[in-house]
């Protein structure tokens, strides 16, 4: 008895199993088969992967385009694609060879090379139409002359254009609506900065085009012409095309004119005064393809403003009316006035202190309007747009907030509520310093305040996002927007411009050096002290002085006292926009 129910025990438990096993293999091969586990892993597209080889023609990712419609991130180019297959195969290398003008052992060496398919040097041979069609007509399986898409040279090293990767943890998070429906895969390269990353649900890949062949397990053809296309298109609405407003040409001298200044760490922000569109952006350390997220955006980083901040303090000043023409200030005290400053300035007047950069004539009035107004640097800096983030932000169809900046930070002017009340700390953050932190992008929008006669406007990297092969067919745009708040006065602004001025027209003003630039400049200098012996050298302005055009912010952080670069790359940037064809 007791060995029946034994066997009867064993019995149930192989039955479950059996039926566990029954269950698991019709989800393989029947219900879950496009998305299995909590992977969602697609079964079908598994086994095909295990039987093929590719190489990826157009990955389908949308395109990034310049403001004259320039692919700032990729480009066309006819390639001739070889299959590792080949090392083993009898084939007219010679004839190949022949028609590209190169050496067939370059080829022989570039396959033995390769175990995956690859495009043989195609960034340095350039492939005619008739090159093309002589070797497609020799019919080599394994070797045939494509246009392919490929990253544009340098697109890869741009912290504003940004990166686009494989990241099958990101995929899922973003969109797992899409990963279910068998949309996209895990594979699907998605943006993880810069624009890439501000714009990916419009660039994500649906229509990858792949060169495939079937393989045998030693990784040879399985059948004669088997090399084949697959593409995933399925109308000529994709992969869209976002337009943005840099421009490739100016962002190409701005990357070159930076690495000429020999500034390690900083860069510049141009923004077009009339629009406030970013024309171009430049940091450094240069991103690293393979790394990077090893440094960040500095040009979207907080950093020590040093005195472009007394802009802020003189708008304050001039709006709560405590200066006037009659006014002097003895410019040989240090910033706190108890002792002397290492720049003997003499007794200078509120214009001429703007102009040389007194320390004492700011910490002096930073000190004066907190009397009356704790809030007085703040209201201003507000008022000038350095409060609220520069990007432009909206709601674009379910994606509210939608940013086109991702990762700005934010300005901090005073960080305790006590150096409110303390003289030795207002005078301080009045000069920019202390706890005064600003994005150079931040700088930039508010110089372009000043330029435009005080409208708030948000800054816009991108104007529409268009449809594909569908002429001018525009899915969205994105309208100027204003920075909401209280603005400054009339008055203000044509004191602000005026000074601005007057930093570069002076015979002692510090911008002094751009009087022979190639447009009239306004601006302000600025040299933070960062706590750690060195230093943050900034010049922010516009050009030309009496009919703005452009908004530039150079800056050096981090430099050895003295030796900041800003103002040269600043002048250097002036003179090449110049130069530039209209």
């Amino acid at each position: 008895m007791i060995h029946s129910k034994r066997i009867l025990s064993i019995g149930i438990l192989l039955l479950i199993a059996f039926g566990f096993l029954i269950y698991h293999l019709s989800m393989l091969q029947l219900f879950r088969t496009t998305s299995y586990s909590s992977g969602h892993v697609n079964l079908i597209q598994k086994s095909i992967e295990q039987r093929t080889t590719s190489y990826v023609v157009n990955d389908g990712r949308g395109a990034l385009l310049d403001r004259n419609g320039v692919s700032l991130t990729t480009e066309k180019k006819r390639a001739l694609i070889l299959f590792p297959f080949l090392k083993n195969e009898d084939w007219p290398i010679d004839q190949v060879s022949h028609i590209l003008g190169i050496s067939s052992t370059d080829l022989t060496d570039a396959l033995a090379a390769h175990n995956q398919p690859f495009a043989y040097k195609p960034m340095s041979i350039s492939i005619s139409s008739k090159q093309a069609q002589s070797i497609n007509a020799l019919h080599i399986l394994g070797a045939e002359v494509l246009e392919v898409t490929l990253p544009k040279p340098g697109s890869l090293n741009s912290y504003i254009l940004g990166v686009a990767s494989q990241n099958p943890t990101l995929v899922k998070k973003r969109y797992s609506d899409l990963l279910n429906q068998g949309i996209i895969s895990t594979a699907t390269p998605v943006g993880t900065m810069g624009l890439q990353e501000a714009f990916d649900p419009f660039l994500l890949s649906r229509n990858e085009t792949k060169l495939l062949y079937h393989t045998t397990g030693d990784g040879d053809p399985l059948f004669k012409n088997s090399v084949r296309y697959s593409s995933g298109a399925s109308d000529s609405y994709y992969p869209l095309k976002v337009k943005t407003t840099l421009d490739a040409s100016i962002q190409k001298m701005a990357e070159q004119l930076v690495t000429q200044s020999g500034i390690k760490k900083g860069g510049l922000v141009l923004l077009d005064a009339k629009s406030n569109n970013l024309l171009a952006m430049v940091s450094r350390p240069a991103l690293n393809s393979s790394d990077p997220f090893k440094y960040p955006n500095y040009m979207l980083t907080p950093e020590f403003p040093g005195s472009v901040f007394k802009v802020v303090t003189a708008a304050a000043a001039i709006e709560s009316n405590i200066v006037n023409d009659q006014m002097s200030f003895d410019c040989n005290q240090n910033v706190y006035g108890d002792g002397a400053s290492n720049r003997q300035l003499g007794t200078l007047n509120f214009d001429d202190s703007f102009a040389e950069s007194c320390n004492y004539t700011f910490a002096t009035l930073g000190n004066r309007l907190l009397e009356s107004n704790l809030n007085a640097l703040d209201d201003t800096a507000d008022k000038l747009g350095l409060l609220s983030k520069a990007g432009w932000t909206g709601d674009v169809f379910h994606y509210q907030n939608f940013e086109q900046i991702p990762g700005e930070g934010t300005t901090t002017i005073f960080k305790k509520a006590s150096d409110r009340h303390q003289t030795k700390a207002i005078a301080q953050t009045a000069i920019g310093q202390l706890n005064v932190k600003v994005t150079p992008l931040a700088i930039a929008n508010m110089m372009s305040t000043i330029a435009r006669g005080g409208e708030k406007w948000e800054v816009r990297t991108a104007t529409e996002i268009d449809y594909n092969n569908m002429g001018n067919m525009q899915l969205v745009t994105f309208p100027h927007k204003t920075i909401q708040g209280p603005s400054l006065k009339p008055y203000t602004i044509m004191q602000l411009q005026d000074l601005l001025r007057e930093v570069v027209t002076s015979p002692k003003g510090t911008g002094r050096a751009l009087q022979d630039a190639a447009y009239s400049v306004a601006g302000k200098s600025g040299t933070a002290e960062t706590g750690k012996g060195t230093e943050n050298s900034w010049f922010a302005g516009y050009f030309p002085a009496d009919d703005p055009q452009y908004v530039l912010v150079a800056v050096d952080l981090d430099v050895s006292p003295g030796t900041g670069k800003a103002l040269t790359l600043f002048k250097n940037m002036v003179n090449g926009l110049a130069k530039m064809p209209e």
